[in-house]
């Protein structure tokens, strides 16, 4: 019987994939054809999709953006209201600089080099999918 990776493991190799050039389709594709289980959420299905590896990078959502792989925890991104109209709530980005962010080693499952090249990549596929440059901010 082959025993299942660990999900360090799982995330390890999700980094790795993605720097070296996969998209995430073809990572959470792979996942799913090797039958290893996503994270369950309150509405997971428990198989992989795109979203789940690239989530939101300015929110820190996901495996790609979660800095606790990376040994850093951050908290107080997101401030959360009540929209009055709907009663619904909703979250607000806060400014980077109301951000707190502590050093938690022993958390880290992917080193500061890997770090580095994920988010340069990321970066690169952000760059390529906005030829117009719509989105990069203008002085």
């Amino acid at each position: 019987m082959q025993q299942r990776p660990s999900e360090a493991e799982v995330v390890n190799l999700i980094f790795q994939e993605y720097a070296a050039g996969q998209s995430a389709r073809a990572i959470a594709s792979a996942l799913n054809a090797e039958g290893i289980a996503a994270p369950q959420s309150g509405k997971g299905t428990g198989t992989w999709n795109p979203s789940t590896i690239s989530g939101n990078v300015k929110r820190g959502t996901v495996i790609l953006n979660n800095e606790l792989y990376a040994g850093r925890r951050v908290w107080n991104r997101l401030t959360y209201d009540r929209d009055p109209d709907t009663g619904k709530r909703q979250s607000r980005l806060n400014p980077p600089s109301k951000w707190k962010t502590k050093t938690v080693p022993d958390l880290r499952i992917v080193d500061d080099a890997l770090w580095g090249r994920v988010k340069a990549h990321q970066d690169d596929v952000r760059q390529a999918m906005n030829p117009a440059g719509i989105l990069t901010d203008r002085p």
